[in-house]
């Protein structure tokens, strides 16, 4: 599970989750080629995704299926999770607890080569409306402070 870690010396928390790590694309910094076969957050592959948490589908269609033009979903890999207590304790100069928060991913368009700068002003609004929405929902536990 990830931890929550005081820094002694300023007083910041941090956050050390080793599970990241697991990442495929960990550690690779240099410039790849274009991906080959399907990619996961691109409409059609729903399947390749944890469940969706929230779409917005303006024809109706099923959850987890296509026809929608924004999704949410849990990150493969989160750096916080949701299930846990905080079970704050102390570990020589620190002070500890578990990492517990949410982290998702927005897929902001079903088309990933589409980036934040080439959406229509609409699509830009449906963005910015799904950030409001999800930190609406998120206000709801009490145990989180604050959304990043």
């Amino acid at each position: 599970m990830p931890e929550l870690r005081k820094d002694p010396v300023v007083g910041r928390w941090v956050i050390i989750s080793t599970e990241r790590a697991k990442r495929p694309s960990y550690g690779q910094h240099e410039v790849r080629a274009p991906r080959s076969g399907p990619c996961p957050f691109c409409e059609g592959n729903e399947a390749m995704t944890p469940p969706e948490i929230m779409a917005y589908r303006p024809g109706g269609s099923n959850r987890g299926s296509p026809g929608w033009t924004l999704r949410v979903v849990p990150n493969k890999f989160p750096a916080l999770m949701i299930e846990g207590g905080l079970d704050r304790r102390g570990d020589g100069v620190y002070d500890l607890m578990n990492g517990i928060g949410a982290h998702e991913v927005v897929i902001e368009t079903p088309k990933h080569e589409t980036n934040m700068g080439t959406l229509s002003e609409k699509q830009f609004e449906e963005v910015l409306w799904a950030y409001r929405d999800r930190i609406l929902d998120l206000r709801e536990y009490k145990r989180f402070r604050y959304v990043l």
